[in-house]
């Protein structure tokens, strides 16, 4: 089988510690491209990588080798870097956050569902094969009725680019990074729309300011309730979602992003306790070989298209919430609420 030809837009931290090292385990993805706004890290890349650089997005999208494009770059060019790659007919992988509003999220899922091609998301933990055995545990009802889930998730620093220290090109740094993440578990392991978001945090209440901690409280549709709490300022090596039913609760000790890789689920009811271990594996890898056979039409990929829009609405209600004090309804605030993108989008 030949492998499927992938290319790759921004070249920061995320895509050289994370998901390139992976892309190079997989013998059927070959990298055939990069582009990159900075000269040298074109360079760069021709000469470690040796695939062919760009320099500019509109030539990169011109060169009809790459059937795959895989987005890393800051957030604020996502939804238009997504929706030209789209349109140019490729099948796109984008890191969190898919877009920094709700238009931009259905305009993304429109645009691959009209050319036929594969949109995806990056939040690898939904690839964890630990956390896919919970989410089946509750798919078959063997907690009882969902009441509550928290999910809780750390690493000891701030992420290295500049520019996650501007509200403009990130929102939020914490709510953007590791919170995002713990949206999307509660998003999919609940499996409901959110009614209310409220969120506390340490820092985000302005645009001025970098937000390090912050923690997010959900009512769901049908009654469940979720928390996300997350920071960017204490060892994250011990994290863990808890889900708790009216039969049984189940804890997920997950030792990522700062740990070493390991995972357990506990299970208990009735006074009795089951520890399953599960040892480190390469969560990058496993997400880019799932979206890679999902391009060959021999599996789905979560989350893709239309399963984006719960967690970009609560984001953006989260982040409004964090800055105005209050409650705030799903629904009502339909995009990132720094000023200067009022302007742009």
């Amino acid at each position: 089988m030949n492998a499927v030809k992938w290319g790759i837009v921004g070249l920061g931290e995320q895509a050289r510690k994370r998901m390139v090292p992976a892309l190079k385990k997989i013998k059927e993805i070959e990298i055939v491209s990069v582009c990159c706004s900075c000269p040298e890290r074109v360079a760069e890349a021709e000469q470690e990588l040796g695939v062919k650089g760009f320099g500019k997005f509109s030539d990169f999208l011109d060169d009809p080798e790459a059937q795959v494009v895989y987005i890393s770059t800051p957030h604020h060019l996502h939804t238009p870097q997504a929706f030209k790659a789209l349109e140019a007919g490729k099948n796109v992988l984008v890191e969190k956050p898919i877009a920094l509003s709700v238009d931009g999220a259905h305009k993304l899922a429109e645009a691959a569902a009209r050319k036929e091609v594969r949109l995806g998301t990056c939040f690898p933990l939904r690839h964890h094969p630990a956390l896919k055995e919970l989410k089946d545990d509750l798919s078959r009802g063997e907690l009882g009725e969902l009441i509550q889930a928290y999910v809780y998730l750390s690493r000891g620093k701030a992420p290295e680019q500049a520019w996650w220290r501007d509200q403009f090109h990130s929102g939020p740094m914490c709510m953007m990074d590791l919170g995002l993440q713990g949206l999307d578990l509660l998003f999919w392991m609940i499996g409901k729309r959110a009614r209310e978001v409220s969120a506390l945090g340490t820092g985000g209440q302005s645009d001025d300011c970098v937000n390090t901690a912050v923690s997010v409280s959900i009512n769901f549709e049908g009654g469940a309730t979720g928390i996300a709490s997350s920071n960017n300022i204490s060892a994250g090596e011990t994290n863990f979602l808890l889900i708790q039913g009216t039969g049984k609760q189940i804890q997920a000790q997950i030792n990522w992003p700062d740990g070493d890789g390991t995972f357990k689920l506990i299970r208990r009811s009735g006074g009795r306790g089951e520890e399953k271990r599960y040892e480190p594996v390469d969560l990058y890898k496993i997400l880019a070989e799932n979206f890679n056979r999902a391009v060959l039409g021999k599996g789905d990929f979560p989350p893709a298209a239309e399963e984006c829009y719960p967690v970009v609405e609560a984001c953006c209600a989260g982040i409004a919430s964090l800055k105005k004090g209050r409650v705030v309804k799903v629904g009502e605030i339909q995009r990132v609420s720094a000023p200067r993108y009022q302007d742009r989008e």
